[in-house]
């Protein structure tokens, strides 16, 4: 059987049973627009994760205290006070492969306005930090050296903070705003720089290292959650991490075989790792999708095998006449694979637009529907309708003619 006369044949059979054959299309359509839709959701998670951490350059070390551990429990709150303003202190005089350095003491806490109220991460920051991280001030100024001298309590709000708190209408500069019951005045705001990682960056809110340091950490307290250094440049990278680990190991006491209290992550180490978290997300995601195409399969494994019944006798009539038993596999083949791809590209068209509705809801702002991510959506379900297929085109070539004509 020629291929273009399978496939007229094909069609001018499902058209006979339109209802039939859009309700076993029906399966397929929903699991690869439920593929397509939620592979797009976790390609631009991923690709947003990446451009964060790119936007940040290429020359920039994290450091930050190594969680101690006894008993197999990790001793969080002793690896918080493995690196201190002394370390800092230290690197800034010694380091020879650094430009700036950004130390940073970070803590979970309520910021309140009048009656509104969230939940978000405070961040103590030096001046230093809006060069290192990339920060950009859209209204008023940021953290500046007096602030951290006298310890001022001042705070900068992120785009998304400042809205929620302050809402469209009122000008969030000047008014005070309470950070676990304390008060902070508003100087400055933010440009909006999105979702970093899994967190949005713009629901941060920056206070002076200082006053975050004694306020929250208690008088005396010098501990640091991290610390931001930019090197001079991308090449001097392995050498500044060799040359910080020697300052941190010296100044901490560290000697011989003892275990580092600190890590040093580049920019390249943090991206593959949360790149790793989200592609296993996004598999997670396709992987339940995908039960969706075998569902659909089977639908179409059932109508075909209702039609190879309903049709007993015409198949009968067409080996008679001298249709070979490949002509009669390859015709119920055809039949099964144009509609698993007809549902496919259907699906496909759903799961572009469904994506950009379920993005949203699983907490992403960007959709990446990929050429890849079509390709194989439409592969697989080509290949389902032709597993699912198989049986019922090989039953119906199987038939006897004889026996087939006689059936009423």
């Amino acid at each position: 059987m020629k291929l273009l006369q399978g496939l007229r044949l094909a069609l001018k059979s499902l058209a006979a049973n339109k209802l039939r054959s859009g309700l076993t299309m029906l399966g397929i359509v929903i699991g690869v627009a439920a593929v397509i839709a939620l592979v797009a959701a976790g390609a631009g998670a991923q690709a947003q994760v990446r451009e964060q951490f790119e936007s940040l350059g290429s020359n920039l070390l994290v450091i930050s205290p190594r969680a101690a551990f006894y008993r197999g429990v990790s001793q969080r709150a002793a690896a918080t006070q493995s690196l201190t303003n002394d370390d800092v202190l230290a690197i800034r005089q010694v380091a020879r492969s650094v430009s700036a350095v950004a130390p940073e003491y970070s803590l979970d806490a309520t910021v309140a306005y009048g009656n509104r109220n969230m939940q978000t991460t405070v961040l103590g920051v030096t001046p230093e930090y809006l060069t290192v991280a990339n920060w950009r001030v859209a209204r008023g100024r940021f953290v500046d050296e007096l602030d951290l001298a006298s310890q001022a309590k001042v705070a900068v709000l992120g785009a998304s903070a400042a809205e929620e708190l302050f809402g469209k209408l009122v000008e969030p500069l000047g008014k005070t705003v309470r950070i676990n019951r304390q008060s902070f005045q508003v100087v400055g705001i933010m440009a909006a720089k999105g979702v970093g990682g899994f967190q949005n960056l713009d629901d941060q809110v920056f206070i002076p290292l200082s006053t975050a340091q004694i306020r929250f950490g208690g008088a005396g307290n010098t501990s640091l959650r991290a610390i931001n250094v930019q090197v001079t440049s991308a090449d001097m990278i392995g050498t500044a991490k060799a040359e910080l680990a020697a300052i941190l190991r010296a100044r901490h006491g560290l000697i011989g075989s003892q275990a580092d209290d600190f890590v040093i992550r580049d920019q390249t180490q943090v991206v593959e790792m949360v790149e790793q978290s989200a592609e296993t997300f996004t598999v997670l995601l396709g992987s339940i999708a995908a039960i969706s195409l075998v569902v659909g399969g089977i639908g179409i494994m059932n109508i075909m095998f209702v039609s190879v019944t309903e049709r007993t006798r015409e198949i009968g009539i067409r080996k008679a006449v001298g249709a070979k038993r490949r002509d009669v596999l390859a015709h119920f083949l055809v039949e099964a694979m144009v509609l698993s791809f007809a549902g496919g590209l259907i699906g496909v068209l759903v799961g572009c637009a469904g994506a950009h509705v379920v993005t949203p809801l699983l907490g992403g702002t960007r959709v990446l529907v990929t050429p890849e991510s079509v390709i194989l959506a439409l592969s697989v379900s080509v290949g389902v309708g032709l597993f699912f297929g198989i049986y019922p085109a090989a039953r119906a070539a199987a038939l006897d003619p004889i026996e087939a004509l006689r059936y009423e």
